[in-house]
C-alpha cells in the first residue's frame, strides 16, 4: 500500500507516550515524598538507595512502572521515527499507532491501580503484538 498520508501524522502518537513518562516522574516523586514524610522511608535512601532500607511496596511498584515506561515504548517511538523518515505512513500503521497508545494508557492505569500481573497482562501483550505488526509492515515497505 502506498503512503498517501502526511508523514508528520505518525509523530503525534509519540506525544501521549512521552507525556505519560513525564507525568509518572511527578507521580513517583510525590509517592517518595509522601513515604519520607510519613517516616516509611528514610530520606537518606534517596542519596544512596541502600539495601538496608526496606522499600514500601507502592514505591517499588512505582519505580518498576517508571522503568517499564522506558522499555517497550522506546521500540514504538523508534518505529514512529523510522516511519516518518521513510515516509511510510498509511491508514493502517497510523491506526495501529493510536491503538498502541490506547493500550499503553490502559496498561499504565491498570498498573497504577492494581499491580497484579494478571490484570495488566492483556494490554501489555496486545501492545507488544501491535508493535510487532508495525515493524513487520515497515520491514515489508523497506523491501519494496
Amino acid at each position: 500500500m502506498d503512503s498517501s498520508l502526511d508523514s508528520v501524522l505518525i509523530l503525534f502518537p509519540i506525544f501521549p507516550i512521552i507525556l505519560i513518562m513525564h507525568l509518572h516522574t511527578f507521580v513517583n516523586a510525590f509517592q517518595i515524598r509522601k513515604s519520607i514524610l510519613s517516616k516509611e522511608l528514610d530520606p537518606r535512601w534517596l542519596k544512596y538507595m541502600p539495601g538496608w532500607q526496606e522499600i514500601p511496596n507502592n514505591i517499588q511498584a512505582s519505580r518498576e512502572l517508571y522503568k517499564n515506561l522506558f522499555e517497550a515504548p522506546i521500540v514504538f517511538i523508534i518505529f514512529c521515527l523510522c516511519a516518518y523518515v521513510t515516509n511510510n505512513v498509511t491508514v493502517l500503521n497510523l491506526a495501529l499507532a493510536w491503538i498502541y497508545v490506547l493500550l499503553r494508557l490502559w496498561h499504565y492505569f491498570v498498573r497504577m491501580t492494581n499491580p497484579k500481573i494478571s490484570k495488566r497482562r492483556i494490554p501489555f501483550q496486545y501492545s507488544l503484538f501491535v508493535t510487532f505488526i508495525l515493524w513487520v509492515d515497515l520491514f515489508i515497505f523497506l523491501l519494496k
